[in-house]
């Protein structure tokens, strides 16, 4: 069993990036795996990671998510950008989680906002379900017609 550090920052507690915190984790000879990097994450809670990996000639940040993958190196080392989803556990998320379904989706909303600025439609009453309101032709569509 080989060990190495990990860096990470969690850019919503202020932490910054040029002076990341490290923790130890340890891994078979072939690479660190996400689900190594879980069991040894020093903080409570439940986090989605980014690795910064280079590609061609640039750097980047690659979401991973399947617990078997070998996250990416950058410069000979683990470098994570952290994103906190909840304080509890996996477990106790998941229960006090609610179920997602059509009527609770943001996008379901009757009072959502015209995100192209059209007053009449705020007003106006909310299509039966299933149903396509038609949209008013205005200026702004005309532009890339």
């Amino acid at each position: 069993m080989m060990r190495m550090f990990v860096y990470y920052w969690l850019p919503g507690d202020n932490d910054e990036q040029d002076h990341p915190n490290a923790f130890e984790v340890g891994h078979a000879g072939s690479g660190v795996k996400l689900k190594d990097i879980r069991a040894a994450f020093p903080l409570p809670g439940q986090y989605h990671f980014r690795f910064k990996m280079k590609w061609e000639s640039s750097a980047l940040w690659m979401d991973v998510t399947n617990e078997e993958s070998m996250v990416p190196m950058f410069e000979d080392k683990v470098l994570a950008k952290v994103l906190r989803v909840n304080w509890g556990t996996a477990k106790s998320a998941a229960k006090s989680a609610p179920s997602a379904s059509p009527d609770t989706s943001p996008m379901a909303s009757a009072h959502s906002e015209d995100l192209l600025g059209d007053s009449s439609a705020a007003g106006a009453a909310s299509p039966a379900k299933g149903s396509v309101s038609p949209r008013k032709h205005d200026e702004f569509d005309m532009l890339f017609s």
